[in-house]
Formats: structure tokens, C-alpha cells, sequence
């Protein structure tokens, strides 16, 4: 009886093996996520204000920003990029749940000085969000609201289609951005000298974040802090 469960038992994990929760990698049945998604590309403190690398990696040109400064808890690299990617498009909205661990007390740390009167997140338009199923900065915001006890809302909406930005250089993206949010009309009226944490998944150039500052900014905020679970540090040029 032993040999045979030991045969199903190999069997089963021919056909049917476990995988990493986050990147999707194959790994034993008692895990739920791999060794390096366990121990991901972690970002050292000190920041740098202006684009969140790790000031020992920093290479930018501090270059001012609508936001008053950034912070993130990883690189976007190695087995966090399909990790990233499996909870954007591949219907896995519960890994915001382990993303958030993190970046809330990454936030709690470094924005300890900081009283946030509201989070927000990055919007996506409406056919994206019907596709997706849900917005995964948006759930990435509600989930640290849970965490740190500020409140979330839904203040930007984006109001033009800007298309696929992972292949485009920072001008490109800065171009396609501009005029591509808004601030929704329900709170117009009532972010006077507001201090906003802005949340999003992932910061590349900076070009999505500081346009969506800028209308809040535009709109009476009077700062905006970002928080991101990573960020690329191959454009160092670009910031």
C-alpha cells in the first residue's frame, strides 16, 4: 500500500506540480512560494527622495518631481517581475495581500513623520478594470489603508487611453501621459491642503505618478508622497 501511494503520490506531482504562488515556479508541496520570491531584491535604506533606488545605487539626476519623494521595498527584477505580471493579468488579485506586507511597513518606517489624511492609487480605465477583473493599485491601496488606518478613496479617474507603456522610453512616456488623469469631480472641492499617499505597483520612469501629483497638486492637495511595491533600476538616466 505504501508503494502505491508513493506512486500516486509521484504521479501527482508529475502531472499536477505546486507552484510558486508569486512567480509560478515549481516547488515542493509544503511551500507556498520560492526561495527567491521569499527573498526578493529588497531596496536598502537610505532612499533617494526623488526616484526610490537605494542611494548607494542612485544614479539619477534629481530631477524635481510633483511628489515630495518616493519609497518602495523592492527592485523590480529577477522573480518579481512575473510575480508582478501573474497578479496584474493572470487573475490572482490575492497576492495584493503578501505585496502589501511589506510596502505597509516599509510606509509606517520611512513616512513616520508623515500624517496622510487619504490614500489613492493610480486609476486604470473602466474596459481595463472589466478585463482584469479589478485594479491591482487600487487593491494594493485598500490593503495598506487596512494596515497603517488612513482611509482609502477613489479620487483620480484616467480619462484618456495612453497604450502600453513597457516599451517606451521616459520622454515617450512622459508625452503619452500628460493630460491623462483627472481628478474625479466628487473631490474637486475638497483637497485643500490635503496630504496624500499616492500607491501604485510599479514605478519605471516616474511619468505616471508625477502626472497623476500634478492634478492632485492642481486640485489643492498640498503634498503627495508615493509609495510603490518596486521599482526599475535600469533607467537610472532617465529619472
Amino acid at each position: 500500500m505504501s508503494e502505491l501511494k508513493s506512486a500516486l503520490s509521484a504521479l501527482s506531482k508529475a502531472i499536477f506540480p505546486n507552484r510558486c504562488e508569486l512567480c509560478g515556479e515549481v516547488i515542493e508541496l509544503d511551500e507556498k512560494v520560492c526561495f527567491k520570491c521569499k527573498n526578493p531584491p529588497i531596496i536598502k535604506a537610505p532612499f533617494c527622495e526623488f526616484c526610490g533606488a537605494s542611494k548607494e545605487d542612485c544614479n539619477c539626476k534629481k530631477n524635481k518631481n510633483e511628489y515630495k519623494r518616493i519609497i518602495s521595498p523592492y527592485y523590480y527584477t529577477d522573480s518579481l517581475v512575473p510575480a508582478i505580471h501573474r497578479f496584474k493579468n493572470g487573475g490572482m488579485p490575492f497576492l495584493a495581500e503578501r505585496f502589501t506586507a511589506n510596502l505597509a511597513k516599509c510606509i509606517s518606517e520611512h513616512y513616520s513623520h508623515v500624517s496622510f489624511d487619504v490614500i489613492t492609487f493610480v486609476p486604470i480605465r473602466d474596459f481595463q478594470k472589466r478585463k482584469r477583473g479589478f485594479n491591482q493599485s487600487q487593491l494594493l491601496a485598500e490593503k495598506v489603508a487596512e494596515k497603517i488606518n488612513v482611509p482609502v478613496a477613489s479620487i483620480l479617474k484616467k480619462i484618456r487611453y495612453t497604450g502600453v507603456q513597457h516599451y517606451k522610453s521616459a520622454m515617450e512616456r512622459k508625452a503619452d501621459i500628460f493630460g491623462a488623469y483627472d481628478v474625479v469631480d466628487d473631490y474637486k472641492d475638497s483637497l485643500e491642503c490635503k496630504t496624500i499617499l499616492l500607491i501604485d505597483d510599479v514605478k519605471t520612469t516616474g511619468a505616471t505618478l508625477n502626472e497623476c501629483s500634478k492634478m492632485l497638486k492642481i486640485y489643492g492637495a498640498k503634498e503627495v508622497y508615493c509609495a510603490v511595491v518596486a521599482i526599475t533600476n535600469n533607467l537610472k538616466s532617465e529619472y
